[in-house]
């Protein structure tokens, strides 16, 4: 049986972005260095491309590692660093993160393969530049090559991913989903149905994205860290109102966090 979901209005996508940063506050710096060791994993294999497929497979446990510091921290306790490292020693839920990690792997090869076919002229152009061209040349060479309909086909398999996973992992790793292609559904459904507030939710990330850029992009710093977790306080909220979050090694936590008349905010 899948896991049941709220659905909620638009307005409640302000209020997990709230909720995330009253949880951010708390300990600011230590959601900083999470989020900059998540980067730091993620660029190894430009270092070592050897490292590349273990550096994918990482990847969903540092994201769950995040949301466990938030479970914390809703909880009042402290945390730390190596925090982020829990769930790679959480036993019973490992081997569906693994095998998580392995869905994700197999499409981002097929995105690979989908831009190259898309954009195989631009990056043709690209390859042959020549030390002595003019970069404006070469831009508007590249941009001539490409088609918006493609950009536009492949911008929407991109969303179309990240909807998938985005629940998917926190369904794998907190409620012990084992079938991983039904989590990977049940986040596409809860997307859909909750297309309102997420878009909404989205909309002012985006915007404080924008917003950085003249600032060199060094708000990013708080601005994904908050976004970790004001999404999984989102998870929370659609899927775990009315139970208190479980951490591995089959112990189960107790939430400080409550939700008041459905309204889907989880307080620090």
């Amino acid at each position: 049986m899948s896991p049941e979901f709220k659905v909620f209005k638009a307005a409640m996508g302000i209020q997990w972005l709230k909720a995330g940063w009253v949880i951010f506050k708390t300990q600011p710096m230590t959601f900083v260095f999470m989020y900059l060791f998540i980067v730091i994993s993620a660029l190894i294999p430009l270092i070592a491309p050897p490292l590349q497929i273990l550096a994918a497979f990482a990847s969903p446990f540092l994201t769950a590692g995040m949301y466990m510091a938030v479970i914390s921290k809703q909880q009042g306790k402290s945390i730390s660093l190596a925090d982020i490292l829990a769930p790679f020693s959480a036993k019973g839920r490992r081997l569906n993160l693994f095998r998580l990690g392995l869905y994700q792997m197999g499409v981002i090869i097929l995105l690979t393969l989908l831009a190259d076919l898309l954009f195989s002229d631009a990056f043709a152009i690209m390859q042959e530049a020549t030390p002595n061209q003019q970069p404006d040349e070469l831009l508007n060479a590249v941009l001539a090559s490409l088609s918006m309909s493609d950009i536009m086909l492949f911008a929407i398999a991109h969303c179309v991913n990240l909807m998938a996973f985005a629940y998917a992992l926190p369904l794998v790793f907190f409620k012990g989903e084992t079938r991983i292609f039904k989590a990977i559904m049940q986040s596409l459904i809860v997307f859909q149905k909750n297309m309102a507030p997420l878009g909404l939710y989205g909309l002012m990330i985006a915007l404080l994205i924008v917003a950085s850029i003249p600032l060199s992009m060094i708000p990013l710093l708080v601005i994904i860290p908050l976004s970790y977790i004001s999404f999984f306080v989102s998870f929370q909220a659609i899927f775990m109102a009315d139970e208190t979050p479980s951490k591995p090694q089959d112990s189960v936590t107790q939430d400080s966090t409550s939700e008041d008349n459905n309204t889907g905010r989880f307080d620090a």
